[in-house]
């Protein structure tokens, strides 16, 4: 499962590297890129220092 993490800052990304494999890290903005399972998300949510937590997804252009 791949989440979009907002952090408050960047040294929140080591905690998270233990729930599976960074995807990206933004450089202008506090958003983690993770790939990991699904039953960490709760844990994952509790990590203090995680601001919001969600599904990445892709988006449609309607034509």
């Amino acid at each position: 499962m791949r989440l979009i993490v907002r952090i408050k800052d960047k040294s929140v990304v080591s905690d998270l590297k233990r729930f599976g494999k960074i995807l990206y890290v933004s450089e202008l903005t506090n958003i983690v890129g993770l790939d990991t399972k699904a039953s960490d998300t709760s844990t994952i949510k509790s990590i203090n220092g995680v601001i919001d937590v969600r599904e990445s997804s892709k988006g449609v252009i309607a034509v």
